[in-house]
């Protein structure tokens, strides 16, 4: 399964233009976890059953920070995080934290025929939808969670502008535009 979930993300991480150079991190200052590198993306798969606790991704985000891991956190568990859980993980969603649970990881959902692509909009590009819409500032768009499934395989973070491409049967290929906040229930 970790194999599985490892090819998913190079594939992800490629698409952002990444580097997918793997390797193996050894370390004795976390317990029950593995470590690998996809580039310069530190990624941990969390050995615990029964999900995270706060106190462990407070620990692996400070591992990352310790270890100059700056260009991402991708924490990947064998249960789904619980909605406190959820919370913390988003707390950190501006340091590019996010999380994938084991299964969501064994296949490439991105390409299946129902999946609606997104992608995240270049400073120009975010200017000329500001205008056209008559924006004062981002915000005014409708809002995208930072841990959607979508949002974090493109690796937006809060206060991304993301285009997402709805296909229609009569107006054809729509996009659509959508403010990346940390969490939508909060705002």
């Amino acid at each position: 399964m970790k194999d599985k979930a490892l090819e998913t993300l190079r594939t992800f991480l490629g698409r952002r233009g990444l580097s997918t150079t793997t390797e193996r991190v050894v370390t004795e200052d976390l317990e029950r976890v593995d470590l690998y590198t996809i580039g310069d993306v530190l990624v941990v798969f969390s050995e615990k059953d029964k999900g995270l606790l706060d106190r462990d991704i407070r620990n692996y985000v400070k591992f990352a920070t310790d270890n100059g891991y700056t260009n991402g956190l991708i924490l990947v568990g064998q249960a789904k995080p619980s909605v406190n859980i959820l919370k913390v993980i988003k707390s950190y969603a501006k340091e590019r934290v996010q999380f994938f649970w084991i299964w969501h990881l064994q296949t490439d959902w991105t390409q299946h025929r129902l999946y609606v692509p997104h992608r995240i909009l270049k400073e120009d590009e975010r200017t000329k939808i500001m205008n056209e819409y008559n924006l004062r500032e981002p915000s005014q768009l409708p809002l995208i969670d930072s841990q959607d499934y979508p949002v974090r395989v493109i690796g937006a973070i809060p206060g991304d502008v993301i285009e997402v491409l709805r296909n229609s049967d009569t107006a054809g290929v729509q996009p659509m535009y959508r403010y990346c906040v940390e969490d939508v229930n909060v705002v």
